[in-house]
Parts: C-alpha cells; structure tokens; sequence
C-alpha cells in the first residue's frame, strides 16, 4: 500500500482493517457454509477475494480504500477457514485427521513463499500487482477441485456413509 502512494499510518490501519474484516467474515461464512456448504462458500469467497484485491490495485481514495480492504479481508480470512471446513466433505472419516494436516501443510508452504512474488510486486512493479489478484484466482481453482476430489475418492463403502450435514455442494 506504501508502494500505491498511501502513507506508513494508513498502510498500518489497512492492516487493522483487513483483520478487522476477517474476523467478521469468519463469523459470517461459517452461518453460510452451514447453509450453502464450505466448499461453496469457499470458492466464491476467493473470487470476491480476487476482484477486491483487484480493485485495490488502483490508487483510491482513503475512506473509500479502507471500505474495499475490510470487505476483502471479509472474504480472504474467512475464504482461507472455509477451506478447512470443507475436509470434511473430501475426506473419509477415517482420514480426517490427515486431511486438515495436509490441508494446513499446503497452507503453511504458500506463507513461506508468498512473500517472494509479494516482494517482486512490491519492488518491480512491471504489472506484477496481477500476481496478487492471480493468487486469488488460484485458490478458487483449487477450491472448485474439491467436488471432483471427492468423487474421484468415493468408493463403494464411501457411497454408502451418509455426507454430514451442509456437504453438499
């Protein structure tokens, strides 16, 4: 944000802000994936993630700046937690406990590389800011292979359990 013209103060505040939104967001997709499913909510959280974190590229005013990043943080937080819901619906009972490791594992990864494009946005520009938005898109691919996923891994004793409750997608 530094980098887009705002000051050190408001970067800071964006900060608070997007955290700010993120708690709310949490709050708000756990009553939508009980009512839509996790892997649903999930996947258009980081579309809306995406488009907000485009917007951003654009340098806007402050009040109106501080608005898109608590909406995106609404989005991006919580996108980020319904990714763990949705396990459940991936995975059989008897791995569940693999899953949200594996799941966590792959998380944990991108929050050790994502810094380098991060910096390479920050210092290059070169139009590099889509990375930002491309991170985004990403996660909703990833996301939408989820109910192929479980397809794919349904076999014939797995067709019989019954899916719990808000796993349908």
């Amino acid at each position: 944000m530094r980098a887009s013209g705002y000051s050190l103060s408001s970067s800071t505040t964006f900060l608070m802000i997007i955290n700010a939104g993120g708690t709310v967001g949490t709050l708000l997709a756990g009553s939508a994936a009980d009512r839509f499913g996790p892997v649903r909510v999930s996947a258009i959280w980081f579309i809306l993630t995406a488009c907000g974190t485009f917007l951003l590229r654009a340098h806007l005013p402050l009040g109106v700046a501080c608005t898109v990043v608590f909406i995106t943080g609404i989005r991006l937080l919580s996108a980020q937690a319904m990714v763990h819901s949705a396990t459940s619906t991936v995975y059989a009972p008897a791995q569940r406990a693999t899953g949200p490791g594996r799941v966590t594992g792959i998380g944990r990864t991108g929050a050790v590389v994502g810094p380098w494009p991060g910096g390479a946005v920050i210092e290059g520009g070169n139009g590099l800011g889509f990375t930002t938005f491309a991170a985004a898109v990403l996660g909703a691919a990833a996301i939408f292979l989820v109910p192929p996923a479980r397809r794919a891994r349904r076999g014939p004793a797995a067709q019989q359990t019954s899916a719990p409750a808000g796993a349908t997608d």
